[in-house]
């Protein structure tokens, strides 16, 4: 293939990545990777001929370029050619380096915009459980959501009696964005001389770092014009949906898991997941029937592991948050969540999350600075989707 195809089809690989990036599945995931290293050969066979264009111009050009001393023989361009594609640095030897030439990866020139965006989105979910399970939107401004808090009722009447009126009620979820930012400036030679793809681990260290730092305010974020409106808020649930163990010095027991599954009303259950610390899963593992008894947890039935579940309760599966309260004697905290996140819950991040690579600002010094962005709101929508459990007194 020629340039001008090789870049079409890079241009058409990298529009599928986009496609492949904003969705939620393992096949997307699958293809995206695919996509991925399909780009990377074509980036390689751009280079490539690249180089040859490069050798062909020296060739035409002869001595005007570069003169041969005498005795050494003529110029090879074959030689020349194989030491720019060598690139080992050798003293007193032409060594072509450019800054973020595309297709390079050792100047981090594989991750164009498109690309590291693509890149940054798929690592983004990485161990950010609540996120997987909850409803994400992208929208460009402020957005308002209506939510109704109250249901119409419907009432027997007679054949001769008059209807009786019943109205839903309805409230204004209003979502903004919160804002959170990071940079990392790396040496241009390490980005040269590394046998790592540096840039690549930059943007999924970026984006892990972003995807830890909403978890946690998915979490424990206590909402209103702050940050996010996180799960484990004793208030955010309707009180139904509350349950208390004996006290702040008792921990989640079976009897609270079972209150809290019939507690939540039916319709939510099919989507539901139970989501707690693994301090707090670990106990529950524990309990016995008696002091020496069997274990009352059936770990042949509930330790399947499911899609980043670590086993299921009730028949739902578990996922574990490190951000999720754990268990302290004398202090009152929201234990456990149960619920459907995909009705509950809704993440509204602003556009997209961004990741550029700046190699102007720290030129001087040497470095290329990586820097990412994201902005993004959450909000619980229907407080009996979900439930909690209380280490407290209600």
């Amino acid at each position: 293939m020629n340039l001008e195809t090789l870049r079409e089809k890079r241009g058409q690989l990298v529009a599928a990545c986009e496609e492949f990036a904003t969705t939620n599945s393992h096949d997307a995931v699958a293809k995206f990777d695919a996509a991925e290293e399909e780009i990377r050969a074509i980036d390689q066979q751009i280079g490539t001929l690249a180089l040859r264009g490069r050798a062909d111009a020296l060739r035409a050009a002869g001595s005007t370029v570069i003169r041969p001393e005498a005795g050494r023989g003529q110029f090879d361009v074959r030689a020349f050619h194989k030491h720019l594609q060598k690139r080992d640095g050798t003293p007193f030897e032409l060594d072509i380096r450019t800054t973020l030439t595309t297709g390079t990866a050792a100047t981090a020139g594989n991750f164009t915009v498109t690309q590291q965006t693509g890149e940054f989105i798929k690592n983004l979910d990485f161990n950010n459980v609540i996120r997987q399970n909850a409803t994400v939107q992208q929208f460009s401004t402020n957005l308002d959501i209506p939510v109704i808090n109250g249901r119409t009722v419907v009432t027997a009447t007679g054949e001769t009696v008059a209807y009786t009126e019943s109205n839903f009620t309805t409230t204004k979820k209003a979502f903004k964005s919160y804002k959170a930012t990071a940079f990392t400036d790396v040496t241009e030679e390490l980005l040269n001389d590394s046998v790592v793809d540096v840039a690549a681990e930059v943007v999924a260290d970026h984006a892990r770092a972003h995807g830890k730092y909403r978890e946690e305010k998915y979490a424990i974020g206590t909402g209103g014009t702050t940050e996010e409106e996180g799960i484990f808020i004793e208030t955010a649930w309707v009180s139904s949906n509350r349950i208390y163990t004996a006290g702040n010095t008792t921990r989640p027991t079976f009897d609270q898991v079972i209150s809290l599954y019939s507690a939540v009303r039916p319709g939510y259950h099919p989507g539901a997941v139970w989501i707690m610390s693994a301090d707090t899963w670990g106990n529950l593992l524990q309990t016995k029937a008696a002091t020496t008894g069997n274990y009352m947890y059936d770990g042949m039935q509930g330790m399947m592991v499911k899609e980043g579940s670590v086993g299921t309760l009730m028949g739902k599966p578990v996922y574990l948050s490190e951000f999720a309260p754990s268990f302290s004697s004398g202090t009152e905290k929201v234990m456990i969540f149960y619920g459907d996140l995909k009705k509950g819950y809704r993440i509204v991040d602003r556009t997209q999350a961004t990741f550029r690579v700046n190699p102007y600002i720290k030129s001087l010094e040497g470095q290329v600075r990586f820097e990412s962005a994201m902005r993004s709101d959450a909000k619980i929508l229907d407080t009996y989707a979900g439930g909690v459990i209380i280490a407290g007194a209600a």
